[in-house]
């Protein structure tokens, strides 16, 4: 008698990515950008200075290393909306929305000197700001339009508007649409699909001159399971940020010493 054979599926397989998870690959994400742009291009290429980079792509060897930084750069763009989803989620979960801004200031004001290291080689540089200034007018944005959930939709997409206009005066990383797309993602929080493709299409819409990668980034948001993980995480990217670049500037000025 021929024997039946049942197939089992082991169920955690299934369960898709914890928000620890999605962070730990939007860390990585992250990384390879910044190394594609702060240890390659400003680095071993002297992108900093005009007549340093225009002689050593004029070379065999700096066109090779060029064309592997636009290839970790490449990768590095999908490392944003995976961050920007997460500090959506944040906010949706946090039971403390101003201490959950007052955190991430805490970051973007302490990332500020070792963001200005690494991306313009100076202490301090007010012409541009790191993207934690982004995700705090973000999180403030939101807040208040949480405040203003009982009043029309217009009135809400308005203070998404002023959110986004003082991240374009602030010049934040990502700026105005790093905004627009972290309170989308909570506005449309209600509506799985509606976020995803929306999601995806600003992330189409800030990766253009990428050829829209980081609407990738949403075939792996797809697969978040709403929860944040068993491993206590929680303030892994508030170390990662500020250190690695920290990093990266003394890797490059020693080298270049």
């Amino acid at each position: 008698m021929a024997r039946t054979i049942k197939l089992e599926f082991n169920k955690r397989c299934l369960r898709g990515f914890s928000g620890n998870q999605l962070k730990m690959i939007a860390c990585f994400l992250m990384l390879c950008d910044s190394i594609g742009y702060m240890l390659i291009e400003n680095g071993v290429l002297y992108g900093l200075d005009p007549e340093y980079w225009t002689m050593a792509l004029a070379t065999e060897q700096g066109m090779r290393w060029y064309a592997f930084a636009k290839v970790l750069r490449f990768f590095g763009r999908m490392a944003f909306p995976i961050f920007a989803y997460l500090i959506s989620e944040g906010f949706i979960h946090t039971s403390s929305p101003r201490w959950y801004g007052i955190r991430m200031l805490i970051c973007a004001l302490i990332s500020e000197v070792p963001f200005d290291l690494a991306t313009r080689h100076m202490v301090w540089d007010p012409s541009y700001q790191n993207v934690c200034f982004t995700y705090v007018i973000a999180i403030f944005t939101m807040y208040l339009i949480k405040k203003a959930r009982k009043l029309p939709l217009a009135v809400r997409i308005l203070i998404m508007g002023a959110g986004a206009a003082a991240a374009f005066l602030a010049r934040s990383d990502y700026g105005a649409l790093g905004v627009v797309f972290i309170c989308m993602m909570y506005m449309l929080r209600n509506d799985r699909t509606a976020r995803l493709v929306t999601g995806a299409l600003l992330s189409a819409a800030e990766s253009l001159g990428y050829y829209c990668i980081s609407a990738f980034s949403f075939i792996l948001i797809r697969f978040y399971n709403g929860k944040r993980g068993t491993v206590p995480m929680k303030y892994l990217f508030y170390l990662i940020y500020p250190a690695h670049m920290l990093l990266f500037y003394a890797l490059v000025y020693f080298a270049n010493r």
